[in-house]
């Protein structure tokens, strides 16, 4: 007889009644959210999470006080059931730290299209795995399958809005988030981009801003991605900033400004050696060099 998989045995448990009736059980009744230590119990036995007892004075249920005797094996529990995600449809179990930490990344939890927190054209609602697939659709002007994405945008001195520009670029098999950033009060321009990875800096972006048919005009800059989890990420020193007045010296016949953000891999990026003094001479004539070289 062949030996049962692992996971086909796990698979069939999650899916048990008895196994639901322990969830069930782990359950807030007042809140129905997943219970975690510390659980607390009323004196006829109704338990609630510990967040809905600090903010209560007596049982939701009974109306009855609260025992201060923990429920030790109910904890004990808690801490080594694996739960399922909330999100409709999602087929994943863990225990409740995996499952906070893959809460705001589940593809199945239902989000709003961010392009219209940026632009405001956008009703879309749906799953976040199914938002990259809508962008393709309704913002291809926005998104790209490439490394790079190239853009004109016309200057509004009018617009108050500090995110100007917003594009997803997905390639090396991850999504990068690009923001263009006005900082009005700071007198510069700021390009950043987030990538959902905990190595995000394994990655760089440039940002290179330029005035066609001018090559003599133009202004690069190589910075580190970050992380989408990097809450003060506009704070970065890593961004890129640009004054304003060098942005604006770069606005073309049209008022409009040319810029390229591409992504790349560090580790693929050659290391840079500061040059010789010979390197770094400049010769007028060959009879300076000659002069120096004898």
């Amino acid at each position: 007889m062949g030996t049962a998989n692992p996971v086909d045995v796990v698979s069939t448990l999650l899916e048990t009644d008895h196994y639901e009736s322990l969830i069930k059980e782990l359950t807030c009744t007042k809140c129905r959210k997943y219970m975690k230590p510390p659980i607390w119990l009323c004196v006829d036995g109704h338990s609630v999470c510990g967040l809905c007892y600090e903010k209560s004075y007596q049982c939701h249920v009974c109306k009855k006080e609260f025992s201060q005797i923990r429920p030790m094996v109910l904890e004990s529990l808690a801490n080594k059931v694996l739960f399922p995600c909330t999100n409709s449809g999602c087929p994943k179990h863990a225990t409740l730290p995996q499952l906070e930490r893959h809460a705001p990344h589940c593809q199945y939890r239902i989000i709003n299209c961010f392009m219209s927190r940026v632009y405001g054209d956008c009703k879309w609602e749906g799953r976040a795995g199914e938002w990259m697939d809508h962008c393709f659709v309704d913002h291809k002007q926005k998104v790209t399958d490439l490394p790079f994405i190239t853009v004109r945008d016309r200057w509004d001195a009018k617009r108050t809005e500090p995110v100007l520009n917003y594009f997803l670029l997905r390639c090396y098999e991850k999504v990068f988030n690009v923001y263009q950033i006005y900082d009005k009060r700071g007198g510069r321009m700021m390009w950043t981009v987030l990538v959902n990875d905990d190595n995000a800096e394994k990655f760089y972006f440039e940002v290179d801003l330029f005035l066609p048919n001018v090559p003599s005009k133009r202004i690069v800059y190589r910075r580190p991605c970050k992380c989408e989890k990097d809450a003060d990420f506009l704070e970065h020193t890593q961004n890129v900033y640009i004054p304003v007045e060098n942005v604006f010296s770069m606005l073309d016949e049209n008022e409009s400004t040319n810029f390229t953000v591409r992504i790349g891999e560090v580790e693929n990026l050659p290391l840079l050696e500061a040059p010789t003094q010979s390197e770094s001479l400049i010769f007028l004539n060959e009879d300076q060099k000659d002069d120096i070289m004898a």
